[in-house]
C-alpha cells in the first residue's frame, strides 16, 4: 500500500506539472523568506500524496494500473518541457519585438508561424498522450483523469492568484519538470 501511495504521489506531481496552472510551489512570488525551501518541499509532498490518493480512488485503480498510468504520464514529460521552453522563448521575443516598435514585419510573420507550429505540436502531443492513456484507462477514466488534472490546476491558480507562463495550450502555469527530481522516494 505504501509503495502504491508513493507511485501515485509521483504521478500527482507530474499531473500537477503537466496540467496545472500557477507558479511553482517552490518559486512563489512574494516577500523572501515567506516560506522556507523545506516547508515548500513538504507541502509539495503532501499535495502530491493527496492528489495521488484521489486519482487512485476516483478512477478505481489497482497498484498495477497506477504504476502504468504513472509511466504513461512520465513518458510525455520531456516533450512537454521542450514545448513549454520553446513557447516561452517565442513569447519573450514577441514582447521584445513589440517593445522595440513591432514594425519588423518579417520577424513578426516568423513569430506567428512559430506560434502556430507550437500549437500544432502540442495538439499532436495531446492526442498521442490520450491514445496512450486509453491503453491504460477506459475512456470514462481518461475523462475523469483529465478533469482532475484541470481541477488541480485551477485550485493551484486560485491559491496563487494566477501567473503567466506554462505549458503550451494550457494557459498560464507551471513548466513541466521544473528542473528538479520529480519523484524522490519517500
Amino acid at each position: 500500500m505504501r509503495r502504491s501511495v508513493a507511485v501515485i504521489g509521483r504521478l500527482v506531481f507530474v499531473l500537477t506539472l503537466a496540467g496545472a496552472t500557477g507558479a511553482p510551489l517552490y518559486a512563489q512570488r512574494g516577500p523572501p523568506g515567506r516560506m522556507g525551501q523545506q516547508d515548500r518541499t513538504e507541502l509539495e509532498r503532501r499535495v502530491r500524496e493527496r492528489f495521488g490518493e484521489m486519482v487512485k480512488q476516483r478512477l478505481g485503480l489497482d497498484d498495477e494500473q497506477a504504476q502504468r498510468l504513472n509511466e504513461t504520464v512520465m513518458s510525455f514529460q520531456q516533450d512537454r518541457m521542450s514545448l513549454w521552453r520553446e513557447e516561452q522563448a517565442v513569447r519573450k521575443r514577441v514582447e521584445a519585438l513589440l517593445l522595440e516598435s513591432g514594425d519588423n514585419q518579417a520577424e513578426a510573420r516568423e513569430l506567428l508561424q512559430r506560434m502556430q507550429e507550437l500549437r500544432m505540436q502540442e495538439a499532436r502531443l495531446g492526442q498521442t498522450e490520450q491514445d496512450k492513456l486509453l491503453e491504460v484507462l477506459t475512456p470514462a477514466q481518461v475523462l475523469r483523469f483529465q478533469a482532475m488534472r484541470e481541477e488541480m490546476g485551477q485550485r493551484i491558480r486560485r491559491l496563487r492568484g494566477g501567473g503567466p507562463g506554462g505549458p503550451p495550450g494550457m494557459g498560464p502555469g507551471l513548466p513541466p519538470g521544473m528542473g528538479m527530481d520529480l519523484f524522490p522516494e519517500r
